[in-house]
């Protein structure tokens, strides 16, 4: 893979990704437990033969001490779809201080999680944010390259990220687990209402936040002439506007942080200078 290497794998290893509600539908095999019974290795108990049950659910150890038929029923552990939504608008494309566009990072968290569902047997598509091209919901060994494909493919253009939320949340499975992997940057509010039209009907998902150190800290002095990666430019005295921009943007992170602890949203914030996997582990804990 382009985006996870081998040391990369095996910090991942450590790492477990679930679902914090128990799927109630049947599906193909996976890891995690449903409320439904099937075929897996968690005995949950012995129950009389019916007809109709299949011969292999007999014990016949259990026959041979009583005489009687008896079937072994096993909790299921059902597959379940993890959506990756992934930022590629212009923003993303921002690289500070000779460190890894934020971008690069969005990929590298994104195929880890992809990575994570992938190797217990679960589905995972990519949902791109922006411009890119997104690939369906599918397990398998074939999807892994297909999705570290995918997203090599992406180029951060365009603007729209609360727009594109807004749509995904339209289409996407309720059953599934959705993960977003944003800067958030833009309108908060409108990204929070974005946001919990995707919680809607009971989805649950997870958001983390990418962002470059600069972005935080603002660690400018003088005249500035800052261009949007999204369109357009100002002059500004960094000096000047260093202060109130610091504040808020600590007030914007805080919204975010308030209002998805509220909602029940785990939320974690991965920055282009710190090891990516401790804000995955942050994210999945």
């Amino acid at each position: 893979m382009r985006w996870l290497n081998p040391a990369d794998l095996a910090r991942l290893r450590a790492l477990g990704l679930s679902p914090r509600r128990p799927s109630s539908t049947a599906a193909a095999p996976g890891r995690h437990r449903a409320l439904v019974r099937g075929f897996s290795r968690d005995f949950a108990q012995h129950r009389a033969y019916s007809p109709g049950d299949e011969a292999r659910a007999i014990d016949w150890k259990a026959y041979a001490r009583l005489d009687r038929f008896y079937v072994r029923e096993y909790r299921a552990e059902n597959r379940f779809p993890l959506a990756v939504l992934l930022d590629d608008t212009a923003s993303m494309g921002f690289a500070g201080g000779g460190r890894p566009a934020k971008l690069d990072l969005a990929r590298r968290l994104a195929a880890a999680l992809a990575w994570l569902a992938l190797a217990q047997g679960d589905e995972v598509g990519l949902v791109p944010l922006g411009a890119g091209a997104g690939l369906p919901l599918r397990a398998g060994a074939a999807q892994l390259a297909a999705f570290d494909d995918a997203l090599t493919a992406l180029a951060p253009s365009g603007s729209g990220f609360a727009e594109a939320l807004e749509s995904a949340a339209a289409v996407l499975p309720r059953h599934a687990l959705s993960i977003v992997i944003s800067d958030l940057m833009g309108e908060t509010t409108r990204v929070l209402k974005a946001l919990r039209r995707l919680c809607a009907g009971r989805r649950e998902i997870r958001v983390l936040r990418v962002i470059d150190p600069e972005e935080r800290d603002f660690p400018f002095e003088g005249p500035l002439r800052v261009q949007s990666l999204e369109g357009g430019e100002v002059l500004i005295d960094a000096r000047e506007a260093g202060a109130a921009y610091r504040a808020a943007f600590l007030q914007q992170d805080e919204a975010y942080r308030v209002s998805l602890r509220r909602a029940g949203v785990p939320y974690a914030v991965a920055t282009t200078d710190a090891p990516w996997h401790a804000a995955l582990a942050r994210l999945l804990a």
